[in-house]
């Protein structure tokens, strides 16, 4: 499945198809064809198996959980397959059909449970009532996808080997706004 990633991260929406992945993966259509009746079925289970790889725990402490959960995005977002990512996010906006299933199938389940951490978290009282828990996760997001775009390749290749500095940097300056002040978006 990574594979399938990697191509759609490479070529885009108009290069991902079961041609170019059987040449790719050096095997016929056929098989392809077996398993998948699209090229957006295809897609989806390849992005919801690399999603499912990245897990959100829940020990009780917030920041320690939170700091390996971004050490996880940041390696996963650090890597070709997610490139994909960023490609589906840009994609999806000119394919509606794309962001349809994207959010349905893949982001919304994924943020519902990491919102499910952080509302547990309200409720031991480690955030404060009213934290969104929407803005606290596009806050971690974003800081990571801004890195992603901007850092060299080098850089991103430091982050796949040790993202636990950086990920603590960006955890304890969301929780230290959380917890200073509980915003809800405009």
């Amino acid at each position: 499945m990574s594979g399938a990633l990697e191509l759609y991260a490479e070529a885009g929406w108009s290069g991902f198809n079961f041609d170019a992945l059987a040449r790719r993966a050096s095997v016929g259509k056929a098989p392809l064809y077996l398993r998948w009746s699209s090229k957006e079925d295809l897609l989806m289970d390849a992005f919801s198996a690399h999603v499912e790889a990245i897990p959100i725990p829940d020990t009780g402490d917030l920041r320690s959980d939170l700091v390996d959960y971004t050490c996880h995005l940041v390696q996963e977002k650090a890597r070709p397959q997610g490139w994909a990512f960023l490609r589906i996010h840009l994609e999806a906006t000119v394919v509606p059909e794309l962001h349809a299933r994207f959010y349905r199938q893949i982001v919304d389940p994924h943020i519902a449970g990491a919102g499910q951490l952080l509302s547990r978290a309200v409720g031991r009282g480690d955030l404060p009532a009213g934290t969104s828990a929407a803005l606290l996760l596009d806050s971690i997001y974003g800081a990571i996808i801004t890195r992603m775009i901007l850092a060299p390749a080098e850089q991103r290749a430091q982050l796949i080997d040790n993202p636990r500095a950086y990920a603590e940097a960006i955890v304890d300056l969301v929780l230290a706004g959380a917890r200073g002040l509980a915003v809800q978006p405009k």
